[in-house]
């Protein structure tokens, strides 16, 4: 190619030189120039040419073409929203969380058996409330609705016998209106519902009234844990039932040996009796800001006192002070395997307190700080004056 090129070129210089003279010769000269130069493109060498302006042509990126944008999928839940926003299911820490396995397992008194190829599914671990301690036993929400009397009756607490006047006392009191809604503590079967006429659960037939007993998911060291809603005016729920914490399942009363409307409340650990019954302060979520006084009073040979009295006095005037009496001397009023414990205060302000016991002339004191949905521990130390010796008679 290159050589047909320079060739072409000698050509066009000949003409020239011999044409130059004449402009007719001129006008000749330029129509072959432009026959020369046509005839020139059409060869081969111009295709050559035309590969590096293709290959350009080819590296340009095309138009993109729009497309609408999509729009953005909406996301649906299968599982419907809680009722409620119930600090039971807040946990603490991310560790604590209960997997999903476990969560929605459901405990049923009369389960058929099981396949033997079948995989067991776990008890559900017990869900400590936000705030306390898993260590603890926090699991129950008020069975009385917020704004109404939701606080435990302090006259008659769990092991007292108000004075000596009543039998010692198993469970506690919420003094309500008749026809006040009762809620659920937590979630659970209901195993008994109805008139302890006819089936006693109670210390003796008709004590209760109408009751309802349920039997909570959750276990406590792996025993199985109940709670009671007595002298109830109707229940709203049926044997075999499975509940959920705060779910409405009966009206208050005063049915059974009631002396007036309010609900009592119990808790049972290890079996549904009236004498496996546990201190429910121990149990119940605290109020925002308030905690829980457990403790002991003794002699020094370690020896439980039986229905003494305790004052907690606030160190600086900030918070009420609270009194109560330790429980009574009764096989069926059981301590906390965890305290072990013979007194406990529920809803006691967050601050600094005196704890004192007085038996005659001997006065003990010791200096505690109460904390926000915790439990404070303290021991009392004390031993009663000897009896005057009644003097003898002279003859």
């Amino acid at each position: 190619m290159k050589f047909f090129r320079e060739k072409e070129r000698l050509v066009i210089g000949d003409f020239l030189v011999a044409n130059l003279q004449s402009p007719i010769s001129n006008l000749l000269l330029v129509t072959a120039v432009f026959l020369l130069l046509t005839v020139s493109a059409c060869q081969p060498a111009a295709v050559e040419s035309a590969v590096p302006v293709a290959a350009a042509v080819a590296n340009v990126a095309p138009t993109p073409t729009l497309e609408p944008a999509l729009a953005q999928p909406i996301i649906e839940y299968s599982e419907p929203p809680p009722a409620a926003e119930m600090p039971s299911f807040s946990l603490s820490k991310p560790e604590d969380e209960v997997p999903e396995s476990v969560g929605v397992a459901t405990a049923v008194a009369t389960a058929p058996p099981a396949p033997e190829t079948a995989t067991a599914i776990p008890s559900p671990t017990p869900p400590h409330l936000r705030y306390t301690s898993p260590d603890e036993h926090y699991w129950f929400w008020r069975p009385i609705r917020e704004g109404e009397t939701n606080w435990t009756d302090k006259v008659y607490p769990y092991g007292g016998t108000r004075g000596g006047t009543l039998r010692p006392h198993h469970g506690v009191e919420f003094y309500v209106p008749a026809g006040t809604e009762v809620m659920a503590v937590a979630d659970g079967t209901i195993i008994y519902a109805g008139s302890d006429d006819g089936q006693m659960v109670g210390p003796e037939p008709n004590f209760y009234g109408n009751v309802i007993i349920i039997e909570h998911d959750a276990r406590l060291d792996g025993q199985p844990v109940y709670t009671l809603y007595g002298h109830l005016t109707e229940p709203l729920v049926q044997e075999g039932q499975h509940v959920f914490m705060q779910q409405v399942i009966a009206l208050s009363g005063a049915t059974g040996v009631a002396d007036g409307a309010h609900l009592h409340f119990e808790v049972r650990v290890g079996e549904n009796s009236y004498n496996h019954t546990r201190n429910p302060r121990l149990w119940l979520y605290p109020f925002p800001d308030k905690g829980t006084v457990v403790g002991r009073v003794v002699n020094s040979a370690g020896e439980l006192l039986d229905e003494v009295t305790i004052t907690l006095s606030s160190t600086d005037g900030a918070n009420l002070g609270h009194t109560t009496t330790t429980y009574a001397g009764n096989d069926a009023i059981n301590s906390d395997p965890l305290w072990s414990e013979n007194f406990a205060i529920d809803d006691v302000g967050n601050g600094g307190y005196k704890a004192v016991v007085q038996i005659g002339d001997v006065r003990v004191t010791e200096v505690i700080v109460v904390r926000p949905y915790q439990t404070t521990f303290v021991q009392l130390v004390i031993d009663p004056p000897p009896p005057t010796p009644t003097p003898t008679p002279e003859p």
